[in-house]
């Protein structure tokens, strides 16, 4: 069993590459793809909620063209949390209703905050790209 998880590591490591790769026009792409083969991986090595992880966590890598200085500009600069159903991941398409926030210094990308999470998105687009995960905004 042990082998069989080290070789699927493996795999998925060395096919990673290409999609670590991907320049600001691909992220949407690389999120992409590094969600299904994180996904597949998980899956392969510990089931449904493996794939689940894996894929969150393979599209995180793999659309993290994001600037450091954009995440912490949108961690000291909160705003009002909107209201989304559904589930928001890379590639999801925000609606027009939805007011996005822009970044000093990023004219690519904007954010919103929902669900006690913080969403980059491509203003091009208006596709999410990136999601650091919950990100408590500092005292100032």
């Amino acid at each position: 069993m042990k082998k069989l998880i080290l070789a699927t590591l493996a795999v998925f490591t060395l096919g990673s590459g290409s999609v670590l790769a991907q320049t600001d026009a691909g992220v949407a792409v690389g999120g992409t793809a590094g969600g299904v083969s994180g996904a597949i991986a998980g899956g392969l090595v510990f089931g449904p909620i493996g794939a689940v992880i894996g894929g969150f966590t393979g599209a995180v890598i793999g659309a993290s063209a994001v600037a450091d200085t954009s995440v912490e500009y949108a961690r000291l600069n909160p705003t009002e949390p909107v209201v989304i159903d559904g589930d928001i991941d890379v590639g999801y398409a925000v609606p027009d209703t939805i007011e996005l926030h822009v970044i000093d210094g990023d004219p690519g990308h904007a954010y919103f905050y929902t669900n006690d999470r913080l969403y980059f998105v491509e203003l091009e687009g208006r596709t999410v790209v990136y999601s650091p995960g919950i990100v408590v905004a500092a005292a100032n």
